[in-house]
């Protein structure tokens, strides 16, 4: 989920490296995806700031950065770009820490460290759930950058973060032993894509 635009360009790159090979797409959580990768259920994983487990690795592919979805009415989503500080008084509508540790840690420590704590907004069952409740209501969220793209709504407004910004790390969680040839191909795919 949140991949968006890199997604497509991996899957492109792999389906001209390795057109014999069929490709399924699994949606879980992170930690199931991990799980799955070391038990040799799953061919890779990506993942997002991940403590891989024993018999796993995450190669680091990119970074992800990360932009405040708005209200498209806000004063804020008219600018170019904000500061964190700027969204102290608007309540944040984030998923709840044990979905995704990385992001919640990553964004509460950001506000923390602009010099406020965030005030608890909804917390919705999915990103299509914030986002409309964002476009009813005066919240924030972040959403991925390379995601936003494809979230386009006119009721909300991405707005990307002064510098430095937020960003996580993306990376493929393959198993520690020696990858298959498809894994190499997909790997190459991942470094294709970058260029």
């Amino acid at each position: 989920t949140g991949l968006g635009a890199h997604l497509d360009r991996v899957l492109a790159a792999f389906a001209e490296r390795a057109p014999e090979v069929p490709v399924e797409l699994v949606s879980l959580p992170a930690g199931e995806r991990l799980a799955r990768v070391a038990a040799g259920r799953l061919d890779a994983a990506f993942v997002r700031s991940a403590e891989p487990p024993a018999g796993v690795r995450v190669v680091p592919l990119w970074s992800d950065p990360l932009v405040a979805a708005l209200p498209a009415t806000h004063p804020l989503a008219r600018r170019d770009e904000i500061d964190l500080a700027d969204l102290a008084g608007l309540p944040l509508a984030l998923a709840p820490r044990r979905v995704n540790p990385a992001l919640v840690d990553l964004v509460v420590g950001a506000c923390q460290a602009a010099g406020f704590e965030p005030v608890p907004g909804p917390v919705a069952g999915t990103l299509h759930d914030t986002l409309a409740t964002i476009g009813a209501r005066p919240l924030w969220t972040v959403v991925y950058a390379s995601h936003a793209r494809v979230l386009a709504t006119p009721r909300v407004a991405y707005v990307p973060f002064r510098a430095p910004g937020l960003a996580l790390a993306t990376g493929l969680a393959v198993p520690a032993a020696d990858p298959s040839p498809h894994l190499e191909k997909l790997l190459l795919a991942c470094g294709d894509h970058e260029s």
